[in-house]
């Protein structure tokens, strides 16, 4: 919860899991992790996290001695965001406006940032918008789907 007492939301119903990462302090306990130990993690190629650093979706701290990338608490939290939202079909624009949003402090109406290209943006980005209007049809169709379910129980209930 925001200090407006709303869940921030991703998808309806679902608040998306990027408080934790955005509004707490990082936990300088936790030992940072290599790259490959953080793929390893994640499920997802080096090649893929190089990928997102480099495209501005995450900065890695490095190792002063040998530049090696040092993923902290902070870093692997926002990594499962990106993945999640990856995964959900969300264009690597879409999920960077997004994350500008969020380092700005603007913790509202994310989900106009994944759906709303920028005017400089190509017209294929658009398609973001189509991720969120699919998903809330499913969640409908869902719905009406345990409706008609919960229908044929009660008939079959009472026929003899």
């Amino acid at each position: 919860m925001f200090a407006t007492g709303a869940p921030l939301l991703a998808f309806p119903g679902r608040p998306l899991p990027c408080e934790s990462w955005t509004d707490a302090p990082a936990d300088s306990a936790i030992q940072p992790l290599q790259i490959g130990q953080v793929a390893h993690l994640l499920g997802v190629t080096i090649d893929i996290l190089r990928n997102w650093d480099r495209n501005g979706l995450i900065n890695v701290p490095r190792d002063p001695s040998n530049g090696y990338r040092r993923y902290g608490a902070q870093e692997i939290s926002r990594l499962r965001v990106i993945r999640m939202l990856s995964r959900a079909g969300y264009s690597l624009s879409a999920i960077l406006r997004m994350l500008i949003q969020l380092d700005r402090g603007e913790k509202t109406d994310l989900r106009r940032a994944l759906d709303t290209p920028g005017p400089d943006e190509d017209v294929y980005l658009a398609s973001d918008r189509w991720i969120s209007t699919l998903t809330d049809q499913e969640q409908r169709a869902h719905t009406i789907i345990a409706l008609v379910e919960e229908i044929i129980q009660k008939l079959s209930m009472k026929s003899p």
